[in-house]
């Protein structure tokens, strides 16, 4: 059973991500913490997105800006390993109350406020985003927001924004995995969850390419913040 879950919400979660950009970690970190443990899911969604960002990246790396890449990355070596220290070390229904409590407040921005706030493309800021990042990404993989607005601000074009921001996932996923493979959080059960998390993110990457140009991204990222908000909530007050 646990296996159907992970391949629909692979496959949920990369069609929205082929259509607006965003939603694949959010969707499968709103399901999988409630049908296998919270540290399986986070592995598995760093696993997995990989070959998803990583395809995008070489698509575009002729935009790719590295200078860019710099700060953020630091910043994220750093923080990244709190947060995997932290969830390694903390009880499964604190992880899923700071899990809904974070999802809750991603609707409320993606909502409501990502479209009035904006950064300087600056190195202080990059530094402060990848740092925000990495404490997210290594505690919950969710950590693109913090670097979404960064890079919408710093970029000079939609393919320098979409390469370097995919660049950025690419190399911190990376990182996130090899720390829990070094910490000994990798298992074969995890592995065998990749494979269906893989099938599923391929189907739905298909078809949320074929079906861009019929959906509508706004309407997907309402639905998407709406699904978060009342798992952010459920996750809150059940733990």
């Amino acid at each position: 059973m646990a296996a159907l879950y992970i391949l629909l919400a692979a496959f949920a979660g990369s069609l929205i991500q082929s259509a607006s950009g965003f939603g694949y970690a959010i969707v499968l970190m709103s399901v999988l913490p409630l049908v296998i443990p919270f540290q399986s899911a986070a592995i598995l969604e760093v696993m997995t997105s990989f070959f998803m960002v990583g395809a995008i990246a070489l698509k575009y790396r002729r935009f790719i800006r590295w200078r860019l890449l710099v700060w953020p990355l630091v910043a994220n070596a750093v923080f990244s390993l709190t947060g995997v220290w932290f969830q390694s070390g903390s009880a499964e229904g604190l992880l899923r109350r700071i899990l809904g409590v974070t999802l809750v407040l991603l609707s409320a921005y993606f909502l409501f406020f990502s479209s009035r706030l904006t950064l300087k493309g600056n190195a202080l800021n990059g530094f402060i985003a990848g740092s925000i990042s990495g404490v997210c990404g290594g505690l919950m993989s969710i950590g693109g927001p913090p670097m979404v607005a960064y890079y919408l601000a710093a970029t000079r074009s939609k393919e320098e924004y979409n390469a370097t921001l995919q660049a950025y996932f690419v190399l911190s996923t990376t990182y996130i995995f090899l720390t829990h493979v070094f910490m000994g959080h990798v298992t074969g059960q995890i592995l065998g969850w990749g494979v269906w998390a893989l099938l599923g993110l391929a189907a739905g990457t298909f078809c949320g390419l074929k079906l861009f140009d019929r959906l509508s991204a706004a309407g997907l990222k309402k639905l998407v913040c709406g699904f978060m908000a009342v798992v952010g909530i459920y996750l809150t007050v059940t733990g």
